[in-house]
């Protein structure tokens, strides 16, 4: 992965290299999560059945999405709360289920603790028990079967949707990013493409949101997107890290 002990020629300790990395996340700031300007690949269905829920319309009002880290999990997420009015909940922080809520949306819900385990359930059955259920969005990496959660919880979770999160493919975010050039009008060589992939955090957030830096610094410098251009662009964004950085260890 690109900076990881090294960044702009300073050697960084590994037990530093984290933080600068977060650093790096930070400046790279993905425009905001939504339904439409996630990318599908092969997740149509599972992205109508969202929308579906969102409408009132679903098969269930509970669904659970999984997959592996990247794959655009939290996105749909932030995507589905913000259309419904509330805030992803992070499942290794504690919360309290209230009856008034009408939706709840908790990422990592493979780090609930025990007592969130228990409000979780209290907010299936409460749901269950109304006329019109609140909707319940939750995600983790893992299928059901093989979560570390109450067996009841699980039969819970298990009663709604359960739908796995397709990552795209090489070729798919390959396409993506040349289509969401294109839609800018940029042209993005090959080349261009190809380090991206292969130097930058690989899931679409991060590389989108290079692409949106690399784009504004190029309008900036009045020059064509180029792997020169991109290489420029990074030295400067280091720069403005070390020196965040450095104002943070003082």
């Amino acid at each position: 992965m690109l900076f990881e002990g090294i960044i702009g020629g300073c050697s960084i300790p590994p037990a530093l290299a984290m933080p600068m990395q977060q650093l790096l996340l930070d400046v790279f700031t993905p425009p905001r999560p939504t339904l439409s300007n996630f990318l599908i690949g092969q997740n149509g269905q599972l992205v109508h059945e969202l929308r579906e829920l969102i409408n009132m319309k679903g098969t269930s009002p509970f669904v659970y999405i999984y997959g592996p880290s990247g794959c655009g999990k939290s996105h749909l997420l932030r995507g589905v709360a913000g259309q419904l009015g509330v805030n992803v909940l992070e499942g290794g922080n504690r919360f309290v289920f209230r009856p008034t809520e009408q939706a709840l949306v908790i990422d990592n819900i493979d780090r609930l603790t025990p007592y969130s385990q228990v409000q979780l359930f209290n907010a299936f059955n409460s749901s269950m028990a109304e006329n019109k259920p609140g909707k319940i969005v939750l995600a983790g990496e893992l299928p059901t079967i093989e979560l570390k959660l109450r067996d009841d919880l699980r039969t819970r979770i298990e009663a709604g949707l359960c739908l796995r999160v397709q990552p795209l493919s090489d070729q798919e975010k390959h396409e993506a990013l040349q289509a969401t050039a294109q839609s800018r009008g940029l042209q993005l060589s090959e080349e261009v493409i190809e380090y991206a992939l292969r130097y930058f955090q690989r899931d679409m957030g991060s590389l989108m949101a290079v692409m949106d830096g690399l784009d504004r610094f190029s309008l900036e410098q009045q020059k064509p997107v180029s792997v020169n251009l991109l290489r420029h662009w990074m030295k400067r964004r280091e720069s403005l890290v070390i020196r965040e950085y450095e104002t943070r260890t003082v």
